[in-house]
């Protein structure tokens, strides 16, 4: 439990007050100023994490529809006692309350998958638009009740301002003839005990039979009811005694049906003000760049550019300095260095930042800290004296480091400012020693700031312990507020003096004074602190040098990466025009082969078509450039494994490689095919008697590996099969077959001549007895 006592000291009271600002409800603003520190893992990272969720949908999203809402808890108790009446202007904050709760509710649900931890809050907020609608039927937006609120009530108001329209008719006929003698002191109508009277000149007041009300304070004006009208006036204050006990029947009434929810919305208007303070805390993580770091208890305590809170808003992050402390194996921290140098800073830096995280409040820290959880702070900081209880300074601060000792622990956070100090210097800092060697038996994290320089042997002689200092600008002598962990600092008490003014001899005479040894070690701890100084600032240095080389590393390597995407870019787009314009010359040729065979053409035609076709396969052949073949994926293909031809449905199994060639042959069926390599990719295993052997099933887009030329005249049958082999070629087939039947034998020789002279034809034959015979050549191309 960390007392109210350490919350003060630490100045935890100005954060809350600073946050419940950000809260819109008062109930929410009443729950954060009464926050207090858990001590419970799993409590405290609940706690981070929906605030985390609130912050994505301020920044991402929109404002929640939280408004304010006034305390209501009373009025809600009152509606469950027995004839209660809850107030007209009441009702409808409770009213406000039900259309917050359902309209924050429908909020928080539209995202339960982002928002998980305040999808289930919103799960008790109220929603009932009946139980709306029932308030509303009686109350207005202004928190009056309506006229129609009821029949009773609607004829009484009526009655009411017909009775007032006639009273005033009236008045205003009595006023008119007595304004012509100049009887009336005023001409506007007045009210008196809720009855209307008439402003008479005290001296003309027998000129006006009536009863008076009472009379200015200079006396010289009288407030009459005129006598005519007294009947009038009794009227209408009898009916708004009538038109009161109605307003009061329906509010009864509208009370005790508030009351039957009561409970569901006592829990809603709670959970409204939790999730108020919830976003309230988003919002001042928002303003301080606050962050929800990790807390592992097994893992070193590591705080990383930490910011005091309040030093932070009052002098800007620009110019806070921030903390780094990683303990290490240590647990002891001693801090020394000058006075007003920044230790006491930084002792109240880790205590609130401590507190903060653990009451479910981002911290101006790297989320890559590690924070531990401590159920006790126990802290003796500041002049503790007291008149009232005849203790000293030195006395205060042992009455204090005693209640510490009797109550530290593993799971302790211990803060000590100028432990050691208001007594004799030699027993001060042996009393410190010992104290800081208890705390670190009983497991304690302890931060002590201190003057005293046997403290900082001390500490290099005990394990669990390490020096720390508060650095020192030596050309200025000012302090620079920056924690340095690992050496001790030097008090620079003369240094101080000098820039103060202090006379030089004076400093002289006085370091004569000090102990030879005690003055060499503060000079040998100034020179190690000037040195640190001097590598630190060369080691930022070359941590900006080494930042910036890794800038240009990471430029090259994108700029190399992106000229490589936009070389493949340009390759694939040069392969798919070149594949484009094949299939527009394939075009042209089948053109030019209708073309002949549907008008009979001479020989010199068929010549001159010759001609065109040849000089579309030069230009086709010159088309596709190396470099885009060279984009296109490579694969390790082995005997036995199977493969499928780009483009195509045909799948077989790879049963010769020639890869100095860069060619396979696959079976498929009881056929095989050359292929080159590039035009295979894997495929799945296949069985046998899946692959089919029928060879029109083998196609592709652009070529067949079989052609039917049979009963197709000489000249018809010769383009056929140019074409059929110049497609095979571009679609790298490396096997067709020609269907040209045994008949007359002259289809077979024109094919025998055309494939002797055809230069992408590397051998023909016949199909073997069982596949066809002499009635199919078969021919392998190039």
């Amino acid at each position: 439990m960390i007392s109210i006592a350490t919350l003060d000291k630490l100045e935890f009271t100005k954060i809350r007050n600073h946050i419940s600002s950000f809260a819109i409800t008062d109930n929410g603003k009443n729950f954060l100023l009464n926050l207090r520190p858990n001590s419970d893992l799993d409590t405290i990272h609940k706690e981070g994490s929906i605030v985390n969720e609130a912050k994505k949908i301020l920044i991402n999203l929109s404002a929640p529809p939280i408004e304010y809402l006034p305390v209501m808890e009373e009025a809600l108790s009152q509606s469950r006692i027995e004839g209660g009446l809850i107030s007209a202007k009441r009702i409808l904050d409770i009213l406000k309350l039900a259309q917050v709760s359902n309209n924050l509710k429908h909020f928080l649900k539209s995202q339960p998958d982002n928002f998980p931890l305040l999808y289930e809050s919103s799960s008790t907020l109220f929603s009932d638009k009946l139980f709306e609608h029932q308030i509303q039927k009686i109350i207005n937006e202004q928190g009056e009740v309506k006229e129609n609120a009821s029949k009773q009530l609607s004829e009484i108001r009526k009655d009411i301002r017909n009775k007032k329209d006639e009273l005033v008719k009236s008045i205003n006929r009595i006023i008119k003839s007595l304004k012509d003698d100049d009887f009336v002191r005023e001409e506007y109508l007045t009210l008196r005990d809720g009855r209307m009277v008439i402003p008479i000149k005290v001296e003309h007041k027998r000129h006006l039979r009536g009863f008076i009300h009472s009379e200015s304070s200079t006396g010289q004006t009288v407030y009459i009811e005129p006598e005519e009208t007294l009947e009038l006036n009794n009227e209408i204050i009898s009916l708004s005694f009538a038109e009161k006990r109605e307003i009061e029947r329906l509010l009864k009434e509208l009370t005790k049906h508030i009351g039957q929810y009561s409970s569901d919305l006592k829990r809603s208007l709670e959970n409204l003000a939790y999730i108020d303070s919830v976003f309230a805390r988003a919002k001042h993580s928002i303003e301080i760049i606050g962050a929800f770091p990790e807390m592992i208890q097994t893992k070193k305590m590591s705080i990383l550019d930490a910011r005091h809170p309040l030093l932070l808003k009052k002098i800007g992050r620009k110019n806070s300095i921030p903390l780094n402390i990683d303990f290490d194996d240590s647990r002891v921290i001693i801090i020394t260095g000058p006075n007003a140098g920044g230790k006491t800073v930084v002792l109240k830096t880790i205590g609130l930042l401590s507190v903060m995280l653990q009451s479910g409040i981002h911290i101006p820290v790297s989320p890559d800290s590690n924070f531990h959880i401590f159920n006790k702070i126990l802290l003796d900081i500041g002049d503790e004296q007291s008149i009232e209880d005849d203790l000293s300074t030195f006395s205060s601060h042992l009455k204090n480091l005693q209640s510490i000792l009797e109550e530290a622990d593993d799971k302790s956070l211990i803060l000590l400012d100028e432990i050691g100090t208001g007594t004799d210097p030699a027993e001060g800092s042996a009393l410190a020693a010992a104290i800081l060697k208890t705390l670190l038996e009983a497991g304690s994290i302890v931060l002590a700031s201190t003057h005293h320089g046997s403290l900082k042997l001390f500490a290099y002689s005990i394990n669990g312990m390490q020096n720390a200092a508060m650095q020192f600008d030596h050309d200025s002598l000012t302090p620079t507020y920056k924690f340095v962990l690992g050496i001790p600092g030097s008090s620079y008490a003369f240094e101080i003096a000098g820039r103060l003014g202090f006379d030089e001899k004076l400093l002289a005479d006085a370091k004569n004074n000090i102990e030879s040894d005690k003055h060499k070690l503060e000079e040998f701890l100034a020179e190690i602190e000037l040195k640190s100084n001097s590598l630190n600032k060369k080691l930022a240095e070359l941590e900006v040098e080494n930042t910036r080389l890794k800038g240009l590393s990471n430029l090259y390597k994108n700029n190399i990466e992106k000229l490589e995407k936009e070389k493949k870019e340009i390759l694939k787009k040069a392969k798919s025009d070149a594949e484009n314009l094949l299939k527009d010359i394939n075009k042209k040729i089948e053109k030019v082969v209708k073309d002949i065979k549907e008008e009979g053409a001479s020989k010199e035609i068929i010549k001159e078509s010759k001609k065109e076709i040849e000089q579309l396969k030069v230009s086709a052949e010159n088309i596709i450039l190396p470099e885009v073949e060279s984009v296109e994926e490579k694969y390790d293909f082995s005997i036995g494994s199977f493969a499928s031809v780009k483009n195509s449905s045909t799948t077989g199994q790879i049963i010769e490689l020639n890869t100095e060639k860069s060619r396979a042959t696959i079976s498929v069926g009881t056929l095989k095919i050359q292929v080159k390599l590039s035009e295979l990719v894997p495929a799945k295993s296949f069985k046998e008697k899946e692959i089919r052997n029928d060879f029109n099933y083998f196609k592709t887009t652009d070529a067949s590996y079989r052609i039917d030329i049979r009963g197709d005249r000489a000249e018809e049958a010769e383009f056929k099969i140019i074409k059929f082999i110049d497609d095979a070629y571009q679609s790298n087939l490396g096997r067709v077959e020609i269907l040209h039947g045994k008949g007359t034998g002259a289809l077979k020789k024109i094919v025998n001549e055309l494939l002797k002279k055809h230069d992408k034809v590397k051998s023909f034959y016949f199909a073997p007895l069982e596949q066809g015979g002499e009635g199919i050549t078969i021919a392998e191309i190039a």
